[in-house]
């Protein structure tokens, strides 16, 4: 089973391994899709530029606090199966 991913940068500033397919990487598609909905400016996505980091930085702050929020809360999904409960576990990296 995959693991809920927040993101990472490296000390490579061009290396996005670790950013893309993330959560991260997710809440800035969605922030670039509402832009591009209201007619403002794309993005910048030129991984080397210090404000497209600054961005994802932040934007990984955001993604490994809701992942690690989800995976010390794991008492808070209760799935039900044909009338029975069970505990869901959060599989998480980068905490």
């Amino acid at each position: 089973m995959p693991n809920l991913r927040p993101g990472n940068l490296t000390d490579v500033p061009a290396d996005e391994t670790q950013f893309t397919g993330s959560l991260a990487d997710t809440i800035e598609q969605e922030l670039d899709a509402l832009l591009t909905l209201d007619g403002l400016p794309q993005l910048p996505s030129d991984p080397t530029d210090s404000e497209v980091r600054a961005r994802r930085r932040f934007l990984i702050a955001i993604a490994r606090g809701v992942v690690r929020h989800l995976h010390e809360n794991p008492e808070a999904f209760v799935v039900t199966v044909s009338g029975g409960n069970h505990q869901v576990a959060i599989n998480a990296e980068q905490l």
